[in-house]
């Protein structure tokens, strides 16, 4: 790397204004909270607090409460009709409290209590952490007991709507928490004062962050990394161990590193645009013949060649998407998982209303509104698919072959094709021929033993991803680290977290590994050197700062010839493995006798 690549890059002015933007100040960035369940807590403790200083009353408090009825899932909640009554009386003699301990040494993390309605909201507050065992129950009993004759509403805040164990629960989401802020910042900015204001902000602009990523931020690291991809990658290696050990270096390349590490990490992350290059490459694989598509970096788009007719409907608005009245397109989800859309957008109405009217004959279902003159968008399809690496592109492409030719999407394309020619579309669902099929048998068998295993060790749907090539899977312990060491410096997997077990799903049989991925250097050194100092085997370059990756226990096992109990028996075999349990006994010393203290 010359001084003239950094010189280049240095006076990029897309560089200098992603620069700006990436470094704008914000006050809890600084006391790095983003990472932290507790401190997110004590914020919500304030903000639900109707007697604190925010100048809201019981606003932020109410409305929390109006999002558990909105929330979809929460509607077969058997206290629904009673949240709903909670709001038909003033909040503001609430009492919030904080780290409730329980008759079992628990600490319950919010408590709202409002004596004169007799009712308490509890609330667990899972940010990266998982549930332990029992856990919700014990809080629910704990607060049973203490309070016979009140009414009690649980619920469970978690990053991306995890259902609890206990069905008494409500969901909450940080993003609902998010829509909350954003109001206030709409409603409230002439009420408070400016340091109350700047704070919200502040807090509102993380967790906007982590649900809503700037997609002209996004492009231009895009744009900046095809630019100056050799000068970025470089750059990245040098800045992971950068400040990790007392040093002091002069020259232009250090003092670089210096002022743009930031800016650097934030382009190595969301510039390499692997989405869109995935999808060039499933239109490739997919379509022999022409298609109209658009590989844009965060949601690749197309039209699907038998969908063409659609053209002859004119569009209200010819901007939208491909400038067709139909889009399909994917996109990451929340919890990294991979998703195709389908949609009808804003045509001429008199068309729009037949088309709609015709997909619920097929058994689509719509809200009203929908359907009114004033009605723009209207997604009619929706399906995920668990993605393991997101920076694999084959994996990527893959996927997306498997949602584009699923048994439903493909019935779908097909039904809308007849609406389109004036045809009576078909109702039953299609076979796809097994040559055309991305897993052969076996994968299929190992998969679905696979799910069933998980579902025997209580181990959640978001904990676990299945995909073409690959199984992984977390534990409580796991998140428990990423609390702590924070998220991985790169795109690691689906959850860009320290630990994660994984296997390769082979012909005749399964490889498993439980890895060590790449957390900050001086935080990656020192879990490194706790596992050597508990007799935990790995590779001499582990305790490097340039490490990334250390597989610290790893085993293949045959799965030929194997009917679904022996798979279900293999898997336990694996995660028996007395080693393996040996090495989980251990991480969970360090864990409590030195991780778990990290500021």
């Amino acid at each position: 790397m010359e001084c003239r690549d950094l010189f280049d890059l240095e006076n990029d002015a897309t560089f200098q204004q992603l620069n700006q933007q990436v470094n704008s100040f914000n006050t809890l960035k600084i006391l790095k909270l983003e990472n932290y369940e507790i401190r997110h807590s004590n914020i919500l403790a304030w903000l639900l607090n109707p007697k604190e200083n925010h100048s809201l009353r019981d606003y932020f408090l109410r409305k929390l409460i109006e999002h558990l009825i909105l929330i979809d899932e929460n509607s077969n909640n058997s206290q629904y009709k009673t949240v709903g009554e909670i709001l038909d009386h003033s909040l503001m003699d609430s009492h919030v409290y904080r780290e409730v301990k329980t008759n079992k040494n628990r600490f319950i993390d919010l408590l709202i209590v409002n004596q004169q309605l007799k009712s308490i909201f509890l609330i667990e507050n899972k940010f990266y952490s998982t549930e332990s065992k029992n856990q919700l129950d014990d809080y629910l009993d704990f607060i049973q007991h203490t309070f016979e004759d009140f009414t009690i509403i649980p619920i469970y805040l978690t990053l991306d709507g995890e259902d609890p164990s206990n069905q008494q629960y409500f969901i909450l989401t940080y993003e609902r928490i998010e829509s909350i802020l954003h109001t206030i910042l709409m409603l409230y900015k002439d009420q408070l004062s400016d340091n109350v204001y700047k704070f919200i902000e502040d807090y509102d602009l993380i967790l906007k962050e982590k649900f809503y990523p700037n997609q002209d931020q996004i492009l231009q690291a895009i744009d900046i990394y095809r630019n100056h991809k050799p000068t970025i990658d470089a750059l990245f290696e040098e800045t992971s161990i950068l400040n990790k050990q007392l040093q002091f270096e002069s020259g232009y390349q250090f003092e670089f590193m210096m002022k743009y590490k930031n800016t650097i990490n934030y382009i190595f992350k969301h510039g390499q645009n692997i989405l869109s290059y995935s999808f060039e490459q499933f239109i490739k694989q997919q379509f022999d013949k022409e298609v109209l598509y658009n590989a844009h970096p965060t949601v690749p788009n197309l039209l699907p060649p038998e969908w063409h007719s659609i053209s002859k409907i004119q569009l209200r608005e010819p901007n939208y998407w491909l400038g067709k009245g139909l889009i399909v397109w994917f996109e990451q989800t929340n919890d990294s998982r991979l998703r195709l859309i389908a949609e009808v957008g804003p045509m001429e109405y008199a068309s729009r209303l037949s088309l709609l009217e015709q997909l619920e004959k097929i058994g689509i279902s719509f809200k009203e509104n929908s359907k009114s003159k004033k009605a723009r968008f209207t997604r009619f399809f929706s399906q995920k698919i668990d993605v393991n690496k997101w920076d694999d592109m084959v994996e990527l492409t893959q996927a997306m072959a498997d949602l584009y030719n699923s048994p439903e999407f493909t019935l779908l394309r097909k039904q809308v094709t007849a609406i389109l020619n004036n045809e009576n579309p078909v109702k039953e669902q299609t076979t796809i021929p097994a040559e055309n099929s991305s897993l052969n048998e076996t994968k299929i068998q190992v998969q679905n033993a696979f799910k069933k295993w998980l579902e025997s060790k209580n181990i959640l749907e978001n904990h676990y991803r299945v995909s073409s090539r690959n199984l992984s899977f977390k534990i409580p312990l796991f998140d428990e680290f990423k609390e702590k060491l924070g998220e991985t410096r790169e795109k690691w997997w689906w959850d860009n977290g320290p630990l994660l077990f994984w296997m390769n799903i082979n012909a005749d049989s399964l490889f498993f590994t439980l890895e060590i991925g790449p957390v900050e250097a001086d935080k990656r050194v020192m879990l490194m050197e706790n596992i050597k100092e508990k007799g935990i085997k790995f590779s001499k370059k582990g305790l490097t700062p340039e490490a990334k990756y250390n597989r610290i226990h790893s085993e293949t096992i045959s799965i030929e010839g194997l009917k679904d109990s022996e798979l279900m028996n293999a898997f336990d075999s694996l995660y028996d493995n007395k080693d393996l349990q040996k090495i989980l006994e251990k991480l969970q010393m360090i864990y409590d006798e030195t991780v778990s203290k990290l500021e």
